[in-house]
C-alpha cells in the first residue's frame, strides 16, 4: 500500500511540473531566458570527394545569402549530376525542391575545374530547378576571336558554359541587348554596368569583396593569369583569392600592390602547385593557407611543385597533414557519401568550414 501511495505522488508531481504548476516550472519562470547566438558569416572550401582537381567556395552571409566561388569539377565527378545544389541548399538550410537563390556566382578563369559544375546547372536549368541567381561576376578574354591572341584549351567546354547562360535566360524570360548572349551580357561586367576592374567593390551584406586584378593581353596564352584576384574583407578579416594566378599574373600582382597584399587567409595559386612565386606569398604573409589540391598532386612531389609551396609557406618545412593553418580539400574528415544528397552534405559540411574569426 505504501508503494501505491508513493508511486501516485510521484505521478502526481511529475505532472504537475509538466503542466507547469510545479516547483520547476516556477523556477523556469524565474529563470532569464538563454541568449539568441549571434548569427556569423559561414564560409566553407567545398569538395565531394578528395579525387578531384576543382575550386569551390559556399559562403552565407549573416543574414543568409549565399555566395558561390567558382565550383567546377574535373575529374571524379566531371560526368556526374551537378552536386552543388545539393551543397547550397544544405548551407541554406532547404529542403529539396525549395526555392534557393545565390546573390552572386563569382568565376575567377576559364578553365573547366572552375566552371564546369555551373555549366552543368545552367544547361539543365529548367523552373523544376528552383534557383534564382541575382548576379554574376567573372571578367574572361574574349578567346576564340581575334581580338585576343591567346589560347584556351578549354574552349569547347566554355562553348557549352555559353550555351547554358542563354538557357538559363530563355528559361526565365531574361532579355538581352541585341547581337549579344547572356554569357556576354555578363562578361566582364556588374549588375550596374560598371566595367569589372581593379579597385571595385562588390558589396554583400557584410561582406566586401574587393577587385585587385583582372586579366591581361600581356599574359599571352597564361589562361591561369587571368585568374580574377580578389579579396574578401569579413570584419576585420581578409580572405584573399589568388585561385589559379600563373606567374605572370603574380609578377604583375606584386609589382602593383607590394606590401598592400597583406591578407589574414590566402587561398593557395593554382592548387598549391606551379602558380605564383614565392614573394607573392610573403607579401600576403597569410596565417591560414586554403589548399583546393586533389590527394594525387598533394602526394606527388616528383611531379607537381607542391612541396615546394609548403616549405614556403611553413618556415621552409614540407609537410603532409592538414592543420589549423592548413586546410586541405583532400584530406577532410568527412565527404558526403552521396555528393546529390542534401542529407550526406549535412553530415561533411563542418569538416569543411573555415573560420573568419
Amino acid at each position: 500500500m505504501l508503494t501505491a501511495v508513493l508511486t501516485v505522488c510521484f505521478l502526481f508531481s511529475a505532472c504537475a511540473d509538466k503542466n507547469g504548476t510545479g516547483p520547476d516550472a516556477a523556477a523556469a519562470e524565474t529563470a532569464e531566458p538563454l541568449p539568441t547566438p549571434e548569427p556569423e558569416t559561414e564560409m566553407y572550401m567545398i569538395a565531394p570527394e578528395p579525387n578531384s582537381l576543382m575550386e569551390c567556395y559556399i559562403i552565407k552571409t549573416k543574414a543568409g545569402k549565399l555566395i558561390v566561388i567558382d565550383g567546377g569539377l574535373d575529374g571524379e565527378g566531371y560526368d556526374k549530376p551537378p552536386y552543388i545544389l545539393a551543397a547550397l541548399r544544405a548551407v541554406a538550410g532547404k529542403a529539396e525542391g525549395e526555392d534557393i537563390e545565390v546573390a552572386a556566382w563569382f568565376l575567377s578563369h576559364a578553365h573547366k575545374d572552375h566552371f564546369t559544375e555551373l555549366s552543368k546547372v545552367l544547361n539543365a536549368y529548367s523552373t523544376d530547378t528552383h534557383l534564382k541567381i541575382d548576379n554574376f561576376y567573372f571578367d574572361f578574354p574574349p578567346y576564340g576571336t581575334k581580338a585576343f591572341t591567346g589560347s584556351n584549351q578549354d574552349l569547347a567546354q566554355l562553348k557549352q558554359l555559353m550555351a547554358g547562360f542563354d538557357n538559363y535566360a530563355a528559361v526565365n524570360g531574361i532579355e538581352v541587348p541585341e547581337g549579344e548572349s547572356y554569357y556576354d551580357y555578363w562578361n566582364g561586367r556588374v549588375a550596374n554596368a560598371e566595367t569589372i576592374e581593379a579597385g571595385l567593390d562588390i558589396t554583400i551584406d557584410e561582406l566586401r569583396f574587393e577587385i585587385l586584378q583582372t586579366w591581361d593581353k600581356s599574359d599571352g596564352n597564361d589562361v591561369n593569369s587571368s585568374s580574377l584576384v580578389f579579396r574578401m574583407h569579413a570584419g576585420d578579416r581578409t580572405v584573399m583569392f589568388l585561385h589559379d594566378l600563373g606567374e605572370s599574373g603574380g609578377r604583375r600582382l606584386y609589382k602593383k600592390y607590394g606590401d598592400e597584399l597583406k591578407s589574414d587567409i590566402v587561398h593557395m595559386a593554382h592548387h598549391g602547385q606551379n602558380g605564383v612565386t614565392r614573394s607573392v606569398y610573403t607579401k600576403i604573409a597569410a596565417e591560414t593557407f586554403l589548399w583546393s589540391t586533389p590527394i594525387w598532386v598533394w602526394n606527388d612531389t616528383k611531379t607537381y611543385r607542391i612541396g615546394e609551396t609548403r616549405k614556403w609557406v611553413n618556415d621552409k618545412v614540407d609537410f603532409t597533414e592538414a592543420s589549423e593553418h592548413h586546410i586541405v580539400a583532400c584530406l577532410f574528415t568527412a565527404y558526403p557519401a552521396d555528393p546529390t544528397s542534401i542529407e550526406d552534405w549535412r553530415g561533411a559540411l563542418p569538416a569543411m568550414r573555415v573560420k573568419l574569426d
